[in-house]
């Protein structure tokens, strides 16, 4: 398989977004979430995000669970 620039640069390009501000950490999961909604079929998609999951180390895992956590809270006040 041949991989473009920017795969082959995805995690440092992941690392200097996370050193940037909030809306520039937003928008690239806002981007990344869209493009994989928007790309599969709902079956394929839990299957793409188990895929991910069994990839992600455990430094992403935790930051990921308080993600979630802050999405429940926020949907929370939403209701």
């Amino acid at each position: 398989m041949i991989l473009t620039s920017i795969e082959k640069m995805s995690e440092a390009i992941g690392y200097d977004i996370g050193n940037s501000n909030d809306e520039v950490q937003a928008n690239l999961l806002n981007g990344f979430c869209k493009a994989i909604s928007n790309s599969m079929q709902e079956n394929d998609r839990s299957t793409q995000c188990c895929y991910i999951a069994d990839k992600l180390n455990n430094t992403t895992l935790k930051v990921l669970d308080d993600i979630v956590e802050f999405i429940k809270l926020k949907n929370k006040d939403v209701k």
